[in-house]
């Protein structure tokens, strides 16, 4: 018995919709008019030719073609409108970058244009075209697969879940005698991986590292997304009604361990491949179903590359390198899409290897490559109120509270808003190193915000952080641009003004005159310097020897976090063999 009669032989229970190769169809399903997994905004068609009768076509008992019947007698039809297309080509359209390889065989493309017409950029992506047969060979090809496909793949590798998938696609052509010509099958196998493998229509734009924000405002609204050099773009890509949406919507929370309902119409949550989703449902606190996709690297900045973005100096990442070797605690604040987790992120490699580290984050965001180290994420329950809370509830607070019956040497936050600012300051006031990120942009704002509600820390305690750093995104000769445009220092509390007393050793001077300036007085230095019995010329020795050890990094293009880590931890243990490896390669 071939398997399209197995599948019929089970009763089905019910409604097929578009679940993800990782979710186990213990349930048969039966087939539904969903239609191609997007459709791209194009110019009004030329109406096709009117199509000929088929002279041999074999019609089931309810007047339909069965995928045999489609398949053997080769009925392919007329080609369908060409959607996931390139535009037609225009002299005014200028074309500045471009890709292929995208998907099943590579057959994916995507480019950047520059409309001279509209002044405006656009992002196209070109996928195979399907037609109206192939469509709906592609379509039973995948309720089969998922009635028959009985396996856990949650922790299987990417390349065992393609292969699980061709194999049992095949398998399904090979029992069924299903006749399909090379070109159909690449162009539906391509569509095939991308809906269960990939993230549907929006897969190419997922597999694009120069893109960090992905934004879906409503049905018949196109895609937009934040490109790392060209900014917000309008893209080719939109859904066609609130249904297709919403189904695609549930799924991408269902990926994300998550669930999106009429109760809990609004998630956040993260994709497998390290992005941070959130999303709203249509008629509840949007008028349509909306999601934002803020993608991260899968391998995370160092400071290296800070430095080759201009985002700091070398000396501010030496700098930076002996505060935080020294147990300096330091709050990273700055606007929205500023940088501040970036940086944070990319700044915590320099924390010794030996010390035990815990985060504590609402979402997945830390990535380093410490083996001493404890990542705990915040878990919401059915609380409507704080009064209702139950142990089903865990925020940030209680993960804090948590952490510190741990004995941990570092503490990182990912972003403080509420009450576990106190117990993280209390922390600091009792010897721990804590990180953390804050919204705020000038000093005065973070001072406002830590000593109002909701944080309301006591003045007196905010003296047990050491450093602030301050990022911005500022528009340089039209472009947005990350740059720390001040470090500060927390030196004490003046008693008699109850003010706090400042020290910025560095300072980002202006767009004019894009870099930094030292000031040359840091209490992170004289401290350093009074623990190690220095003089100045050994404290400015030390300085220059970790910017000689960061220049050598920078030279041998060393991006690798991993391996930026081990560097640095080497030169803990051996500072001079690292040192003289560094010279050697800069003076040769």
């Amino acid at each position: 018995m071939g398997l399209l009669e197995k599948a019929q032989t089970k009763k089905p229970t019910t409604q097929h919709t578009d679940t993800p190769l990782t979710i186990n169809p213990t349930t048969t399903t039966t087939p539904s008019n969903d239609t191609q997994a997007y459709r791209i905004i194009t110019p009004p068609p030329t109406p096709p030719q009117q199509k000929k009768p088929q002279p041999h076509t074999i019609t089931s008992a309810t007047g339909q073609h069965s995928l045999l019947e489609r398949a053997r007698t080769k009925n392919i039809g007329e080609p369908t409108i060409t959607t996931g297309s390139f535009s037609s080509d225009n002299p005014n359209i200028e074309i500045l970058e471009s890709k292929k390889g995208f998907g099943w065989k590579k057959q994916g493309k995507k480019r950047i244009i520059f409309d001279h017409t509209t002044n405006e950029y656009r992002y196209e992506i070109d996928e195979p075209t399907l037609t109206d047969n192939d469509k709906t060979i592609k379509k039973e090809l995948s309720h089969l697969f998922k009635m028959l496909a009985d396996i856990n793949t949650f922790d299987m590798e990417p390349k065992e879940k393609e292969k699980f998938l061709l194999d049992t696609i095949e398998r399904i052509i090979i029992d069924n005698d299903v006749a399909i010509d090379d070109t159909s099958r690449d162009a539906i196998y391509y569509h095939i991986f991308r809906d269960f493998l990939g993230y549907g229509r929006i897969d190419i734009l997922m597999h694009d590292d120069g893109i960090e924000d992905i934004s879906c405002d409503g049905p018949e609204t196109p895609i937009f997304i934040h490109h790392r050099k060209y900014e917000s773009i309008e893209t080719n890509i939109y859904f066609d009604d609130d249904h297709e949406l919403n189904r695609f919507l549930g799924r991408l929370c269902q990926i994300s361990g998550k669930q999106i309902s009429i109760f809990a119409p609004i998630v956040d949550g993260k994709l497998p491949d390290g992005s941070r989703l959130q999303a709203t449902l249509a008629k509840t606190v949007t008028k349509g179903s909306t999601f934002t996709i803020r993608k991260f690297r899968e391998t995370p900045l160092t400071p290296i590359d800070l430095i080759d973005f201009k985002s700091m100096s070398t000396e501010m990442a030496a700098y930076f390198w002996m505060a935080i070797e020294d147990g300096a605690s330091i709050l990273f604040c700055g606007g929205t899409a500023s940088g501040k987790t970036t940086a944070l992120n990319a700044l915590m490699l320099f924390i010794p290897a030996s010390h035990k580290i815990i985060s504590i984050e609402d979402t997945r965001e830390v990535n380093i490559p410490h083996k001493n180290w404890i990542a705990g994420t915040t878990r919401k329950g059915f609380a409507a109120s704080d009064e209702s809370r139950s142990g089903k509830d865990i925020d940030m607070f209680d993960l804090i509270r948590a952490a510190l019956r741990q004995r941990p040497r570092v503490i990182i936050v990912g972003e403080v808003r509420g009450k576990e600012a106190y117990s993280l300051f209390q922390a600091m006031a009792t010897g721990h190193t804590a990180y953390a990120t804050v919204h705020a942009s000038t000093i005065h704002t973070l001072i406002q915000r830590l000593e109002n509600p909701p944080i309301e820390l006591p003045r007196a305690l905010l003296t047990s952080l050491d450093v602030i750093v301050f990022q911005n995104a500022v528009d340089i000769g039209g472009k947005m641009v990350r740059r720390i445009t001040s470090v500060t220092e927390i030196v004490k509390l003046d008693s008699d003004t109850n003010q706090l007393i400042f020290m910025a050793p560095y300072t980002w001077l202006s767009k004019t005159d894009d870099r930094f300036e030292a000031s040359g007085s840091s209490k992170i230095h004289n401290r350093i310097k009074t623990q190690n019995d220095w003089t100045d010329e050994q404290l400015q020795e030390e300085i220059d020897n970790r910017i000689t050890v960061l220049e050598y990094m920078r030279k041998r293009g060393i991006r690798g976090y991993r391996e930026f880590g081990a560097i640095i931890a080497e030169y803990r243990k051996f500072p001079k063999r690292v040192l003289e490896a560094a010279r050697k390669e800069l003076n040769g």
